[in-house]
């Protein structure tokens, strides 16, 4: 069995997640785990963002100095998708206080526009028209936002799953198999694996319970035939 050695992706009372990020990095650490990324959602979801930033970075950066050389605790944002032209709610401000960006589609975001707004909740989004429409959106925030992990590719918004592999190899992005939201098929995920793109595994653990919680994206990752040198967190 594939062996994961850190948590991409963890969220915390910063945005929606039930447990503290001390919380979070507890259960890594119980785990044998070698590094957690603490997640919380970028500032323009209407709901769970993170209230303050500065707040959320401090919080992470003490923990960090706490738990050094027990765990590596990495700084994260989850971005998300706000229309067809790729904006992102990259925060710009804080951009070098942050270790990891990863970048999704979520619904009940501030999106950028009202027509984008219909495309991305409202209207039929699995047409062939949609889809590459949809496909395209990600593509342009990997050109315009340094993204290194695009999170639970094809939940909520119908993507080309192979163009868009192919497109984040390009750029040097990791495509998650997410354990929560375990879309990928497996014969999806090793036409993805042919075009060289890397992938992670994330728990998407929205309490300290889940972190470390792999199993659905190990038993899809294993079953496609995906290596541990294909996955950035496996060894």
């Amino acid at each position: 069995m594939l062996k994961i050695i850190a948590d991409t992706h963890t969220h915390t009372v910063h945005s929606h997640g039930t447990g503290t990020v001390e919380d979070n990095i507890k259960a890594a650490v119980s785990l044998g785990l070698k590094r957690i990324t603490i997640s919380d959602h970028g500032p323009l979801h209407m709901c769970y963002n993170i209230k303050d930033v500065e707040a959320y970075l401090r919080d992470i950066e003490e923990m960090r100095e706490k738990y050094a050389g027990k765990i590596e605790v990495l700084a994260g944002v989850e971005m998300n998708l706000l229309s067809s032209e790729g904006d992102v709610d990259f925060p710009e401000k804080w951009a070098d206080r942050f270790d990891v960006f990863l970048m999704g589609y979520h619904k009940l975001v501030r999106y950028k526009t009202f027509a984008d707004r219909l495309n991305m909740m409202l209207v039929k989004r699995g047409t062939e028209k949609a889809v590459a429409r949809n496909t395209n959106a990600y593509r342009k925030a990997l050109e315009r936002y340094p993204i290194d992990i695009i999170v639970h590719p094809g939940y909520g918004l119908p993507v080309d799953l192979l163009s868009l592999a192919g497109y984040a190899a390009e750029k040097g992005a990791v495509m998650e198999i997410n354990a929560k939201h375990p879309e990928f098929t497996a014969e999806e995920l090793r036409a993805c694996a042919e075009t060289g793109v890397k992938f992670s595994i994330g728990s998407d653990a929205h309490s300290p319970g889940r972190v470390g919680d792999f199993l659905p994206a190990l038993k899809k990752a294993e079953e496609a035939g995906i290596t541990a040198g294909q996955i950035i967190n496996a060894e």
